[in-house]
């Protein structure tokens, strides 16, 4: 929900302290914002700074828009809520720049699964050098892949929600097979 106030603030974030510094190095760079309801403010801001942004609105489907990307970016700041979109791009194999913030509550290690980015230079930092070292993004959206698989596949949540059922029924004192 790009109209969501953790969403605006970060992606105006993105562009006015960020996306320069990015710009500087890379001019034809371009940002494509995928999510419901983009906050007008936010393309008319774009479109007033004259950046290579486009809002797609609402999708049925993120996996094409995303694989057409080269790094995903998550510069959430405030808030709090779900982390899919961390998942959803380690899962398609995209190395992922974050704040703290943007993967809070996910067993993430900084430099292997992601970049951990807080300050607007760091951020730029780190988009850069997935884009300037493809195989050094490569290395980290691997890893990220594998622990996505490994904690993520269904076969592994259901292994996990079999766990907890098993365990609620012995606290009710129920006869349970294992």
């Amino acid at each position: 929900a790009m109209d969501s106030r953790s969403n605006i603030d970060g992606i105006a974030w993105l562009m006015e302290e960020v996306w320069p510094l990015i710009a500087a190095q890379r001019p034809q760079a371009e940002a494509l914002v995928i999510g419901r309801n983009p906050a007008e403010a936010l393309v008319s801001k774009a479109q007033k700074l004259g950046l290579r942004f486009r809002f797609t609105g609402f999708v049925d489907d993120i996996r094409p828009h995303m694989q057409t990307g080269h790094v995903a970016v998550i510069p959430l700041r405030v808030g709090s809520g779900t982390r899919i979109k961390a998942f959803e791009a380690m899962a398609l194999g995209l190395p992922v720049v974050s704040t703290t913030l943007g993967v809070e509550g996910l067993d993430l290690t900084p430099g292997e699964h992601y970049a951990r980015a807080d300050t607007a230079e760091d951020f730029a930092t780190g988009v850069l050098a997935a884009l300037d070292d493809p195989a050094r993004g490569t290395a980290m959206a691997s890893a990220a892949r594998r622990l996505i698989e490994e904690r993520c596949s269904w076969a592994q949540v259901a292994r996990q929600f079999e766990a907890i059922c098993l365990a609620a029924l012995r606290r009710k004192g129920a006869r349970v097979a294992a």
